[in-house]
């Protein structure tokens, strides 16, 4: 939302105090979130707030009379398209949205949900907790929590249902692909798949930077958001300070801003503080006209610059000179996606910014954050974290170019501070997952923001953590997001070098993107490319020179060279015992897949008594409800269906299924493999009937999560076909 446009000073100072609290428990929090994580696992359905930020609004909001009047009609008689709030950001779209949620949810006690639309990530949280007050089932939660392609098709049948009048906001849509349906093949956010549709049960309303009606669609309608005209400008800072100077003069002030609203509220709320020192509206167009508080400040918004500029300048003079560097620091960062508190706990990182030893830091980044709050440059949402408006994001990045602070320091910590945060986290680990999808938009905007000017070491440190983020969100379920990040990170790390070890490693997971995907030929391209490079930079015996090895072994197999496949398993198998151990989970990911390689060269009696090896050996050393524990149960079930003990297999088999539905949920792809192959195992014990409706049902399932033509989906499809036909193809599955 338009950070710093909703206030009121009570308001301002209670939430300092509160920040303050947060900041200083922000350990045991942390633990505490982790725990929590971990027992809410079984449902990935994990929620934001999404009640409207009303509880700053100003007593009065100057100059949008008419237009509240206008929103205030279309939210009594819906006229069944969205509407769209356009305009430049710091106009105060976000506080028109809350004045109309605070009037709707007050004169009619009507339903009003304010939910983020800045990232899929933060969207995706904010409608699972929509859709949970609709009654919505877990399933339907997860696949919204998993962003699925039709998680719209979740939650739309329920707001239809839901009592008239209702007022969902879906704020700071500035990339609009964000409220498209994640399906291949998707137009955009106005072809009505996504969460824009026509409706008059109630009102989608929408902020966003994006003014292109046509890119919004039919079910849009754009309603720009001018700025304030010098009387309006003039009163909003005769409400915020009315001390500072006479009407004329606020009259030049507001003319001089722009009649923008962040930047009048900025100025208000810094010379009604008592650290101003330029406590009139005279004093201060002095320094936006080139006096105190300018500095060297690129061509574009430079008045808009130098208004917080001006207030960092005098918290530096009251003894908070670190709230610039943080400010910075902050606004590496996705704007106007939640920043965790905790992401600031590490001492050392922090330390090495803002200097003195780790309590002494710890105090400083409190104070620090206090006064950025107090003077409206920070926005505190979700309990625990804290919001950059995107223009203060923006132009608190140009001012990095400058050397007031040295940027080197700030983008360093940034970099830092990401990577220490998720260093206790592991990408195989449901209860982790969660972490790793709220930091991802953070990792992706770092790659844009500081990337290209961290030092060898920072950048590779920064890329090792997309490595891991990519394989928690493919593991999660969250189908491309892997992908993205792996693009994003060889593009903007290139200067490492495709030689550099971490490089090799973004290659890596890049060709196992490709091969999820079923491009198989493409990935075995990559792997093959890299096997060579690391084995001429790394040597043979390093371990990831030896995971090159498995996964070329892996990709023989899903091209169905199970004899090669075999080979290179056998091969790969002493290496990893003498440099791992035989208990490692790589090794016993390579002793699971070779008994896989086994079974599809229907050698199943050898197969199953491998896969009953490896299979006690991860609950001992992952423990029984970790996925890859979970994954040689699913073999063991598909095995003994092999050997004809069809009855047996089935039992294994939904034993498995409620194992992945509570561990992984509902839509992930393991999980629906599994309802596959249950429907294969009904089949061939002479249930027809029940077959072909479990069939359809997975059908019509991975053709959502997954696409039309994934391969897992048109394996489901032909097996229907066939079993219209009498026929029951074997089912196969890659490990």
């Amino acid at each position: 939302m338009d950070a710093g446009l909703i206030w009121t000073a009570a308001g301002t100072l209670g939430t300092c105090a509160a920040l303050g609290v947060a900041l200083a428990e922000r350990r045991n929090r942390l633990v505490e979130r982790r725990d929590r994580l971990r027992n809410e696992a079984a449902s990935r359905a994990f929620g934001m707030p999404v009640a409207p930020p009303t509880g700053d609004l100003p007593g009065t909001l100057r100059g949008r009379a008419g237009l509240l009047r206008e929103l205030r009609e279309l939210a009594d008689r819906p006229p069944g398209t969205a509407i769209v709030l356009t305009g430049t950001g710091g106009l105060g779209k976000s506080t028109v949205a809350a004045a109309l949620a605070d009037e709707v949810r007050a004169g009619r006690r009507r339903r009003v949900w304010w939910v983020s639309a800045a990232d899929p990530a933060g969207l995706a949280a904010g409608m699972v907790t929509v859709a949970r007050q609709l009654g919505a089932p877990p399933a339907d939660l997860e696949a919204i929590a998993l962003g699925a392609a039709d998680a719209p098709d979740r939650l739309w049948p329920l707001l239809d249902r839901a009592r008239r009048g209702w007022l969902l906001v879906l704020d700071n849509a500035d990339v609009p692909e964000v409220l498209a349906a994640a399906r291949p093949g998707g137009t955009g956010p106005g072809d009505g798949t996504g969460w824009i549709r026509p409706t008059r049960r109630g009102l989608i309303l929408v902020t966003s930077r994006h003014t292109e009606p046509r890119d919004w669609g039919r079910y849009a309608r754009t309603l720009p958001v001018e700025p304030l005209d010098e009387a309006e400008g003039a009163q909003v800072l005769r409400d915020l300070a009315p001390e500072a100077g006479d009407e004329a003069t606020a009259r030049a002030l507001a003319r001089r801003l722009g009649g923008l609203p962040l930047a009048l509220h900025l100025a208000g709320t810094y010379l009604d503080s008592d650290i101003a020192r330029l406590p009139t509206y005279a004093a201060y167009l002095r320094a936006l006209d080139g006096g105190a508080g300018a500095g060297p400040l690129p061509a574009a918004e430079p008045t808009i610059m130098r208004t917080w500029e001006i207030s960092l300048d005098d918290l530096a003079r009251c003894g908070i000179p670190q709230a610039r560097a943080l400010l910075r620091l902050l606004s590496c960062y996705a704007p106007a996606v939640p920043v965790p508190l905790d992401l600031l706990d590490s001492p050392e990182v922090v330390r090495t910014l803002l200097a003195g030893d780790a309590d002494s830091a710890d105090r400083s980044v409190e104070r620090g954050l206090r006064g950025l709050k107090r003077l409206a440059l920070i926005e505190t949402r979700a309990p625990g974290s804290v919001v950059v408006h995107p223009v203060i994001s923006d132009v608190n990045r140009a001012h990095l170019d400058t050397a007031d602070p040295d940027p080197a320091p700030v983008r360093r910590a940034a970099a830092g501070l990401l990577v220490a945060a998720l260093a206790g986290s592991r990408f195989d680990d449901p209860g982790d997952w969660p972490r790793y999808r709220a930091l991802g938009p953070h990792l992706r905007a770092l790659l844009d923001t500081v990337a290209a000017r961290l030092d060898r070491e920072c950048l590779a440190e920064l890329v090792r953590a997309v490595v891991v983020t990519a394989r928690a969100l493919d593991r999660s379920g969250a189908a491309g997001a892997g992908e993205g990040l792996c693009r994003a990170a060889l593009d903007r790390a290139a200067e490492l070098g495709d030689d550099h070890p971490v490089i090799l490693s973004v290659r890596h997971q890049h060709a196992w993107e490709v091969a999820s995907r079923g491009r198989h030929a493409t990935a075995e391209e990559i792997y093959g490319e890299v096997l060579r490079d690391r084995r001429r930079v790394l040597g043979d015996d390093h371990p990831d020179t030896l995971a090159s090895r498995h996964e070329l072994a892996w990709i023989a197999a899903c091209r169905e060279r199970w004899a090669e496949a075999e080979d290179g398993y056998h091969r790969l198998l002493p290496d990893l015992r003498r440099v791992l151990g035989d208990d490692h989970p790589d090794t016993l990911t390579t002793g699971h897949e070779l008994a896989w390689a086994i079974a599809n060269q229907e050698r199943f009696e050898e197969a199953e008594t491998a896969f009953r090896r490896i299979h006690g050996r991860r609950r001992r050393v992952l423990g029984d409800g970790h996925p890859q524990t979970l994954a040689t149960r699913h073999e063991i079930a598909w095995v003994t269906a092999r050997l004809d003990r069809t009855t047996e297999a089935e039992t294994i088999y939904r034993e498995v299924l409620a194992d992945r539905r509570r561990v992984l949920g509902n839509d992930h792809p393991d999980t629906l493999t599994v309802r596959h192959e249950i429907a294969w195992v009904t089949a061939r014990l002479d249930r027809t009937t029940e077959a072909e409706a479990a069939y359809r049902e997975v059908l019509a399932d991975r053709r959502r999560v997954l696409g039309d033509d994934h391969p897992d989906t048109l394996t489901t499809r032909a097996a229907l076909r066939e079993l219209r036909h009498g026929r029951i193809v074997d089912a196969r599955h890659l490990a």
